[in-house]
């Protein structure tokens, strides 16, 4: 599989890495036993990076599959949502102790919001530059859905990493357009950041398309990796192959895109605004406390919900 180096860090990367928020408890919930195996197989086919963080929840997962994985170590990235130096030097040990690591290849700031919220963490990024410079992390990086928040960290000198949201349908991006984003990414790559995509796969709405819209963020010319979060064997082979360039049996494609899924509404970013009720044309979405409720039973997976959300808060897992 193809290899890049992300950015000016000096870090080797394959081309297609594993995403552990599907599987964690936020989402698929599968056990530790399950999601290692997804791991390994994810190594054993020839992905050496792995995306994980604080929030998910996934560092056991994680642990378990470097325990057992027998092959050179692969490049593990994390993130978390610490705002200051304190809570950050906690976040970071917590990885460290969890997941069984001596270093950790990149450590991100967590969904950064806007100019402001940034500004709000400079202890969280202080702590970041300090232990980069002891050598307990080897990249400080920002993770956003918002691509003018992205094109602003881009041009930040303490941040080596960028994780923007950035697919071929643009879904998810918020506050631009995909072309916005993809002039934004180009001036990030020419000040020597690294970037690795989320959401590929629009948040599973292009699930029917897989192959296609994961063909297209690799070739993109910018992004050095692309994170795809797997919960199977068989998500993790068809993957692989698009990262290697060798075609996909549409018959095993439409076998991985058939694959149980459901809706999921993230309720650490949902707003609870109502436009997915309101777009809902099967009644499978009901009024919440916190948030929409989902009659599973109901919905069809059409995923006309997700576009209208404002947070992204909506997804097919």
């Amino acid at each position: 599989m193809q290899k890049n180096f992300l950015g000016k860090t000096g870090i080797e990367i394959t081309h297609l890495g594993i995403g552990t928020l599907t599987m964690s408890p936020m989402q698929r919930g599968l056990n530790v036993a399950d999601g290692a195996r997804v791991i390994l197989h994810a190594l054993a086919g020839g992905i050496n990076f792995i995306d994980t963080a604080q929030m998910y929840g996934s560092y056991s997962q994680v642990a378990e599959a470097l325990r057992q994985w027998k092959g050179p170590p692969p490049v593990v990235a994390s993130k978390s949502a610490a705002r200051t130096r304190e809570t950050m030097q906690a976040a970071v040990a917590e990885c460290l102790q969890q997941t069984g690591l001596k270093k950790i290849d990149a450590f991100l700031l967590h969904a950064v919001r806007d100019a402001e919220d940034f500004a709000g963490r400079q202890g969280a990024l202080d702590y970041l530059l300090e232990v980069k410079k002891a050598g307990l992390i080897g990249a400080v990086g920002a993770s956003s859905h918002s691509a003018k928040t992205i094109d602003m960290l881009g041009q930040h000198p303490a941040i080596d990493v960028l994780h923007p949201m950035y697919n071929r349908d643009g879904i998810g991006i918020l506050d631009a357009s995909l072309d916005d984003m993809t002039v934004f990414l180009k001036r990030a790559r020419a000040n020597g950041k690294g970037i690795y995509a989320m959401k590929p796969l629009g948040g599973g709405q292009l699930r029917n398309d897989a192959a296609a819209s994961l063909d297209w963020v690799l070739k993109s010319g910018v992004v050095d990796s692309a994170v795809v979060g797997m919960t199977s064997a068989d998500e993790v082979d068809m993957n692989v192959l698009v990262a290697k360039g060798v075609s996909v049996d549409p018959a095993f494609a439409r076998k991985v895109a058939g694959q149980p899924r459901r809706l999921f509404i993230n309720s650490m970013v949902c707003i609870n605004c109502g436009a997915c009720i309101r777009t809902c044309q099967q009644s499978a979405l009901k009024p919440g406390e916190k948030t929409p409720q989902i009659d599973h039973q109901l919905c069809v997976l059409c995923g006309y919900c997700s576009p209208v959300c404002p947070k992204f808060a909506v997804r097919i897992i």
